[in-house]
């Protein structure tokens, strides 16, 4: 028996955590920041599994991340990483950036074991962008 569309099922269930799949379906923070003095950018991947995530800082004149924003290609969790640093990142001073913890990000997320290339990115791409204006 051929089922019509009005007798087939669609979930609406997301297979991915709760605050995965909102930051992934809203994106806030998506998107780039202009060129411009005191806007940095660094970006990060894994070749083989073609993930990347692409951070934008811009510092006021007291050392402060006063805007972030984030480009991610990949699954879910890499953009949901995206979103959750670059809004981790806004009111931050630069050495405070230093002290970012994984684990912090991962529990939030709830990211599992098996998508450690996700969250580990965070931290690469951190770590890079404090490369760029120290």
């Amino acid at each position: 028996m051929v089922q019509t569309p009005a007798q087939t099922k669609v979930s609406t269930q997301s297979p991915y955590p709760e605050p995965v799949w909102r930051l992934f379906s809203e994106t806030p923070r998506g998107g780039v920041l202009p060129n411009g003095p005191r806007v940095y950018a660094a970006e990060v991947g894994t070749p083989a599994g073609q993930f990347r995530l692409r951070l934008y800082c811009q510092l006021d004149e007291q050392g402060r991340v006063s805007a972030s924003r984030f480009q991610a290609y990949g699954c879910p969790y890499t953009i949901a990483v995206g979103s959750w640093l670059a809004q981790w990142c806004e009111g931050r001073q630069i050495a405070e950036l230093a002290e970012f913890k994984v684990d912090q990000m991962r529990v939030a997320l709830e990211i599992p074991e098996d998508r450690a290339h996700c969250w580990l990115m965070a931290q690469d791409v951190l770590r890079e962008i404090e490369q760029e204006w120290s």
